[in-house]
């Protein structure tokens, strides 16, 4: 019986690590659904564009893992099995001992009273106190043997309830094995898609620098404007003597935790240098991260602070920067504008929607600045990508 506790509890544990692994598989299926909806923005365009290779990348990983928790849960399911498998066993031989005992015990009562039915056997007593003594035996064995009859039916419910336990999750199985397949099948065919894809950007090598070139001198002329406006800020807080201990130990304490600018969508681009996608010999130095997401979507204030200014800059669309003590949170690639210089704004406050650019690509870029400069936003932001 020990065995069958024992077996039980690992039970249990399996079944807490099956529950995790169903809503981390939830997660990843909702994230392939945002995901598919923004490829399926930026291939509406015909022509290839990079945001279009990052969406497809970006599915592929989720679809990757997806296709891990499902082999996961097959692993679990199939050791779930042998588990239940064991513990059958173990009750099958509980149910063989209990026989054995019940079957010793009849015949050691059919002994005792030497075959003679229960009334014989009493009044065969020479006795008034033998008498008494046989009229226990028999209550005190008649009890016994009905415990001994009940835990028999008892065992035997529970192999029974095991049996279709495991029915069941052989069942299971063989739904995830199909579900895997299927996935299987679906990240081939985007793994296809995404060797064309590379394959065509490759011979557009030309006109892809062209665009990096706006796109750095778009982005050059950004970072210089931000990083004035936010040093004639600090030079004017250093002047007049303002406290922001307070605020900025607020903004601190909130490092890992703070929500996301916009509420779908994926880091398409990450913070610092890093190869191009397509060209190997180009790197790129990113002050922020690029977080590419659907058509219109809003983006919101990350901490209350007050809108230190607003600008525009061709390529780039519109820039809104937030003051939070000697912290500064920028979000750029902005087609709309809901505050104005000045506005104290509060965590989540709607700040403006994300820029659509020409290759249908939708894509926030959001920076944090810090008194040495920009830093990884990432390492500020909840979990989530």
């Amino acid at each position: 019986m020990i065995t069958i506790l024992l077996l039980l509890g690992s039970t249990v544990s399996a079944q807490n690590e099956r529950d995790k692994l169903e809503s981390e598989k939830r997660k990843l299926q909702q994230k392939i659904k945002e995901t598919e909806r923004i490829l399926s923005q930026t291939t509406n365009k015909r022509q290839s564009s990079i945001g279009q290779l990052r969406a497809l990348n970006n599915q592929i990983k989720t679809r990757s893992s997806l296709i891990r928790a499902i082999k996961d849960e097959v692993g679990l399911l199939d050791e779930n099995i042998s588990e239940d498998q064991a513990i059958i066993n173990s009750m099958e031989d509980d149910l063989e001992l209990l026989r054995e005992e019940y079957a010793e015990m009849v015949y050691t009562a059919y002994k005792t009273s030497r075959g003679h039915d229960e009334l014989t056997f009493l009044f065969a007593a020479k006795t008034f106190n033998q008498l008494y003594m046989r009229m226990k035996y028999i209550k005190q064995y008649s009890q016994a043997r009905k415990k001994q009859g009940e835990q028999i039916q008892i065992v035997q419910s529970n192999i029974k309830d095991q049996i279709a336990d495991i029915e069941l999750q052989k069942t299971e199985k063989q739904s995830l094995l199909g579900e895997e397949l299927s996935e299987n099948q679906k990240l081939e065919d985007l793994q296809g898609e995404q060797r064309r894809l590379v394959a065509r950007l490759t011979q557009d090598e030309n006109r892809i620098k062209q665009q990096l070139d706006a796109q750095r001198k778009s982005e050059k002329e950004l970072t210089n404007r931000i990083e004035a406006i936010i040093e004639a800020e600090r030079r004017a807080a250093l002047a007049s003597s303002i406290d922001m201990s307070d605020i900025n130990a607020a903004f601190e304490k909130e490092k890992g935790s703070l929500p996301w600018p916009v509420s779908n969508g994926f880091v398409s681009s990450k913070f610092g240098v890093h190869r191009h996608p397509t060209i190997k010999s180009v790197t790129q130095n990113n002050p922020g991260i690029d977080i590419q997401t659907q058509a219109d979507a809003q983006v919101k204030c990350i901490f209350p602070g007050k809108v230190l200014g607003i600008v525009s800059v061709e390529g780039m669309g519109n820039s809104v920067i937030i003051q939070h003590g000697q912290y500064f949170s920028v979000y750029s690639r902005l087609k709309s504008v809901s505050v104005q210089k000045g506005d104290q704004v509060t965590a989540e406050q709607l700040i403006g929607r994300v820029l659509t650019d020409s290759q249908n690509v939708s894509e926030l870029k959001f920076r944090i600045h810090n008194q040495k400069g920009s830093v990884n936003p990432e390492q500020w932001l909840q979990g989530k990508n």
